[in-house]
């Protein structure tokens, strides 16, 4: 075995070298590897708003969306209620009819609430027609002839200090895009 010094620090130098090249190559491989994983993520976390104006058309998801109603009421027990009508017209409302589709509301705070089915006797008194309507998804768009748009809406209770709301419409098969409706200011 040939032990001499010059010997030695060539080892060593290709030791460390290689060393420095694993410490470079390592995240490299594991960043080309993860890419897909993480483009997936982004896709299915990162979200596009589509801005929408009220009572204004907007083609989405393959309809033509126009949010007719955004609403706040004073409701019961000290809480606020807002209510959301909307309605989408499709050349084919079976086939929307299987996308799912999530509503949402939200305010600058970044507090975000969940549709509450007409639960508020506000809503019921003061716009019975709204219970009529169907939420956002498969049995509005199921009960839709052709050529009429399906009529959708939800209500949120919210605390009354709230402010700065945002309506939210996402239909799934539309991702990363979802309409965008902002309170009107009265």
């Amino acid at each position: 075995m040939d032990s001499s010094p010059a010997k030695v620090m060539s080892t060593r130098r290709r030791y460390w070298l290689s060393m420095m090249a694993l410490v470079v190559a390592l995240p490299a491989a594991l960043a080309a590897q993860t890419w897909g994983s993480i483009k997936d993520w982004r896709a299915q976390h990162v979200r596009q708003p589509v801005s929408v104006t009220l009572g204004q058309p907007i083609d989405y998801a393959g309809a033509s969306w126009t949010v007719t109603r955004f609403t706040r009421l004073a409701g019961s027990k000290g809480s606020a209620v807002v209510l959301a009508e909307f309605e989408a017209l499709a050349a084919d409302p079976k086939a929307l009819g299987v996308v799912p589709c999530k509503v949402g509301l939200s305010d600058g705070s970044g507090r975000e609430w969940q549709p509450t089915l007409f639960a508020d006797p506000v809503v019921r008194k003061q716009y019975p027609e709204a219970q009529q309507r169907s939420l956002c998804g498969g049995s509005a768009f199921a009960a839709a002839e052709p050529g009429k748009p399906a009529r959708m809406a939800a209500s949120f209770s919210i605390p009354p200090a709230a402010s700065n709301l945002t309506l939210s419409i996402t239909l799934y098969s539309a991702l990363p895009n979802y309409l965008s409706v902002s309170e009107p200011r009265t």
